[in-house]
């Protein structure tokens, strides 16, 4: 394994890659460096930008981006960073570069809406469900296992009152992970798609260590916000089926909580809203386990948002995974998740993190 901490130079190579088989099957030359990557947890799918001169129509190929990096003991590793659509709305003429627009491959699902109304029967599982509707477009779907069914049938791509039941394939996909308790749909470097179980961030394992001093990769000129503006104080988990209708309660009156509304004096709600009843038998059973459930989100809820900002050369981390930061000097130490990665293709491809954790 490649010791990112070491210094490398960084060259770019940008490849053509067969739809249908995913393998990469020409070089192109014509693209500069210097364009950009970003993923963004709040988005559906990553996006870029790159410069090419003359010409780029890949048909309906793909494009796949590599960092080739050489180590001072000229070791070399070839790192995927994303494989993308790419759309060319304007070209220059004469010799200028022009731009091209890149989307990651779930972007194929996202505006992708059902003909006609599907039904996904009571007992189906879940992901099992979810990963079908992409692999049945033509994406590579690598899925964690679940055993998680749904409790009723599910109708999706269906219009009632003027809007859509999960009209496109995205939409459909990540309401089945949420009722499983997965996180939405992403893709790895090689434009397969990911269905991963959620896991809160301070239960992640880091993907590396940001640490200052002599071996820092990072730059001294980070911004830090500590938001306190979206704590809640009453949080509601409606649950709904066509046969059923049932809203999770949790309140903090605690006065010796400083978010509590005897301290506040008024109440911040927050909702949340599932797809599928919570579990039990009874009536009385899946009304405990709401209540829980919104208790859980309360104590989530009730977190202040701690948000850090830096640039640091290129490793192979992405959007989720936790880094543990030891900044002495800033006096910031503990676990980070990655909320938004910019990746820039210059030089030691340095990355924008903005990352965050919840404090309470």
């Amino acid at each position: 394994m490649p010791d990112w901490k070491k210094r490398f130079t960084a060259s770019y190579r940008f490849m053509r890659v067969d739809r249908k088989t995913g393998l990469d099957v020409e070089r192109l030359r014509n693209i500069r460096n210097g364009g950009s990557i970003e993923r963004n947890q709040d988005t559906s799918y990553e996006t870029g930008k790159i410069d090419y001169l003359g010409t780029l129509d890949l048909g309906s190929d793909l494009l796949r981006i590599y960092l080739d990096a050489t180590f001072p003991d000229d070791t070399t590793v070839s790192e995927p960073l994303g494989t993308f659509v790419v759309s060319t709305p304007k070209r220059s003429t004469g010799y200028n570069s022009s731009e091209a627009d890149l989307s990651g491959r779930l972007s194929e699902v996202a505006e992708d809406e059902f003909d006609v109304p599907r039904s996904l029967a009571a007992g189906s599982n879940a992901v099992g469900e979810a990963a079908k509707l992409l692999r049945e477009v033509g994406l590579e779907v690598i899925a964690d296992p679940s055993d998680f069914t749904l409790t009723t049938t599910w109708v999706i791509g269906a219009i009632g009152n003027g809007e859509s039941n999960y009209a496109t394939r995205l939409k459909a996909v990540n309401a089945l992970l949420d009722a499983a308790g997965f996180s939405s749909a992403s893709c790895d470097p090689m434009g397969r798609v990911l269905l991963r179980r959620y896991v809160e961030p301070d239960k992640r394992a880091p993907a590396m260590v940001m640490e200052e001093g002599k071996w820092a990769r990072f730059e001294d000129g980070g911004t830090e916000e500590l938001d306190k503006s979206g704590v809640a104080n009453v949080v509601h988990v409606d649950y709904s089926t066509s046969a059923e209708s049932i809203r999770g309660t949790a309140i903090d009156s605690d006065p010796n909580s400083q978010y509590s509304t005897v301290t506040r004096g008024w109440r911040k709600s927050a909702k949340y809203t599932k797809s599928e009843l919570p579990a039990g038998s009874t009536a009385a059973e899946r009304q405990a386990n709401a209540n829980a459930e919104a208790a859980t989100l309360l104590r989530t809820q009730q977190s202040a948002i701690h948000r850090l900002k830096v640039t640091h050369v290129y490793a192979p981390v992405g959007v989720s995974d936790a880094i543990e930061v030891r900044w002495p000097s800033a006096g910031i130490f503990g676990n980070f998740a990655i909320r938004k990665q910019t990746l820039t293709l210059v030089g030691g491809c340095p990355m924008e993190l903005e990352m965050r954790r919840f404090e309470r």
